[in-house]
């Protein structure tokens, strides 16, 4: 009798991990996702079973997006995608619906997928170190004008570009900009921020010919340019370096005499602020922030969100979480650790208790 009833219990318990989908072994956390999918005439439980397939993939991105460094959390890059997003098996053990509802032509559900989290850090880790230069993001926009009317050839970021080629920042194009970008930029510095800039650069640049050269001679069309450089902290607004140089192009075809001067204008009032770039880069302190009892991706991610609001910070990025606890490393332009866990009691005090500092660490737990 009791090996008929331990039978039955075997099959009680096979019967509940078929439900509950368990999936690979390892470190999990339990992460809750939406999902919808276009309601169809079928069983409900075979509506359930599509929508929660697009919850674990909701899921599994929101959980990815907390392991990317801090300056890559709006797009996929393109292997984490490749080997990770497109391929979530490996890093679902479970999942299950917890609400599931029609609206319409619409089903909607909410569920809580078991992501294998201490796997997905490793690999993000191991994605994210294969580029052997981890590159500073700088936003460029720029605004030409040529003769005075508004020109999209972007000559200038060209020439931005150009300078700014054999250092390690990844550029990312900010587009054109309108003179209210100019007068007031903090609507393109949010945008940037979006993008994962830590630096924006904006540029102003204007081009003429030179008209009373131009009456001397005949064959070549002379164009002065001048360019203006501001370049802006994402973190906290600030105007970190600016530059203003000029640039004269000479050409038989104007087009090409303009397009020389705005470039070469750009170009030389980029290699000014270089510098001031990397002082600016490597000014900040260095130092880790360990976090005890976070307990969910959900307040992992409250967490990075403080960091994005402390205007100090210029740049974190999670090294490590395991059994809960997290372990960041943060770029701040404060005097020291004790200074930062200041900075976050003063904002959150409700939230956290002060473990230990030292001179490049901050230790704190998670109420």
């Amino acid at each position: 009798m009791r090996k008929i009833a331990f039978l039955f219990c075997c099959a009680l318990l096979f019967a509940g991990c078929q439900r509950m989908n368990i999936g690979p072994k390892g470190a999990g956390e339990y992460v809750v996702a939406s999902a919808s999918v276009p309601y169809e005439e079928i069983s409900r439980g075979a509506l359930k079973k599509k929508v929660l397939k697009q919850a674990e993939i909701n899921a599994l991105e929101k959980a990815t997006r907390v392991f990317l460094s801090s300056n890559s959390t709006v797009e996929f890059p393109q292997e984490v995608k490749k080997q990770i997003i497109d391929n979530p098996s490996g890093y679902i053990r479970r999942s299950y619906i917890t609400s599931a509802y029609r609206r319409g032509e619409t089903f909607y559900a909410e569920a809580r997928v078991m992501i294998l989290v201490s796997d997905l850090a490793a690999k993000i880790k191991e994605l994210e170190s294969a580029d052997y230069v981890k590159k500073t993001n700088i936003f460029v926009a720029s605004r030409e004008l040529i003769e005075n009317e508004v020109s999209l050839k972007q000559y200038c970021r060209q020439g931005i570009y150009k300078a700014l080629k054999d250092y390690p920042y990844l550029l990312i194009d900010g587009g054109n900009l309108s003179q209210n970008n100019l007068e007031n930029y903090n609507q393109i510095v949010d945008k940037a921020k979006k993008e994962g800039a830590r630096y924006i650069i904006l540029a102003d640049a204007s081009a003429e010919e030179l008209g009373s050269a131009a009456q001397l001679t005949t064959s070549f069309k002379p164009v002065r340019a001048k360019a203006n450089i501001q370049v802006i902290a994402a973190s906290n607004y600030q105007v970190i370096a600016e530059s203003s140089e000029g640039f004269s192009g000479l050409d038989g075809v104007l087009s090409i005499a303009q397009q020389k001067a705005l470039t070469g204008a750009c170009e030389n009032a980029a290699l000014q602020i270089a510098e001031p770039v990397n002082l600016a880069i490597h000014s900040a302190k260095t130092f880790k922030f360990i976090i005890n009892d976070v307990n969910s991706i959900e307040r992992l991610e409250e967490l990075q969100n403080i960091m994005r609001q402390l205007r100090e910070v210029e740049d974190f990025a999670l090294v490590k979480y395991t059994n809960s606890n997290a372990t960041f490393e943060v770029q701040a332009n404060i005097r020291n650790s004790e200074e930062f866990a200041a900075q976050i009691l003063r904002k959150y005090y409700a939230n956290f208790t002060v473990e230990r500092t030292t001179p490049d660490l901050v230790e704190m737990t998670f109420k």
